[in-house]
């Protein structure tokens, strides 16, 4: 089926999922929270596809929440602090990033260029990252005021460790490819023009490999963290329920356009 944010294709079998809001270096719009576990359900659904891999075709992979597609869409919110709507509109958009968790395909998130905030929570649900050489990565809603609610705080610290988490988290601020690497964020770093065609070969790789073992070692793994991460994030939702402030989010993420940060 069509959607406005996404496109899937297929290769064998891995399905190939393109962000296509390029022309907003693909802003994470509302598109994208609606559309994301109706596009999980399609390649979960369909029995040609053990792999799929994320990945943008514009220089950046994604800089993260469209803040003012949200703000036009939730005026309501902004303006009357509704908590218990807020609290349920934050539920509604971690509905996805968890599905990727729970599903049985394989994830693979190819980055490029910018990956901020909401889009870090999005590959780290994701199963397996790679990146490009000119990728950069931040926990960037610290610096909106934001305690980050989409999933990087339950998923990073076993992927990157506490620490790293913490570093990341504490101050805002962004880490290239090689950083990423060492950290272990991602678990290679390609040339820029080749990241796909490289994350394609690993893709089939593990495609080739039984859906049934492929499904069981996700599921074993997962596992392990799986109350850890389902009780955090309905901490974060309540927490941000009671003190997000969105007219203060907005001020300050004006204040780092005209700064150019």
């Amino acid at each position: 089926m069509p959607y406005n944010f996404f496109e899937i294709t297929k290769e064998g079998k891995v399905g190939l999922v393109k962000f296509n809001n390029g022309k907003k270096m693909n802003a994470l719009n509302w598109y994208f929270w609606e559309e994301l576990p109706e596009v999980l359900d399609e390649i979960e659904n369909d029995k040609d596809i053990k792999v799929a891999v994320f990945y943008s075709d514009v220089k950046d992979f994604s800089i993260g929440l469209d803040i003012y597609d949200f703000g036009e869409r939730f005026q309501d919110l902004i303006f009357t602090n509704d908590k218990q709507k807020l609290y349920e509109t934050i539920k509604i958009m971690q509905e996805g990033m968890n599905r990727i968790e729970k599903g049985k395909k394989i994830y693979i998130s190819a980055v490029n260029g910018y990956c901020i905030g909401g889009a870090l929570d999005f590959i780290a649900a994701c199963d397996l990252r790679f990146c490009s050489k000119n990728a950069v990565f931040s926990l960037r809603e610290t610096k909106l005021g934001i305690v980050a609610d989409m999933g990087s705080l339950q998923r990073l610290p076993y992927i990157i460790g506490f620490g790293n988490l913490k570093y990341l988290a504490f101050t805002g601020k962004d880490i290239d490819a090689k950083k990423a690497y060492e950290i272990s964020l991602v678990s290679e770093v390609f040339e820029n023009e080749s990241l796909l065609q490289n994350t394609m070969e690993i893709a089939n790789e593990i495609a080739d490999n039984p859906y049934e073992t492929l499904a069981g070692c996700k599921q074993i793994i997962n596992n392990i963290i799986k109350e850890d991460v389902s009780n955090s994030l309905e901490d974060v939702a309540m927490y941000n329920k009671e003190n997000l402030n969105f007219m203060k989010v907005i001020s300050r993420f004006s204040e780092k356009l005209k700064g150019g940060k």
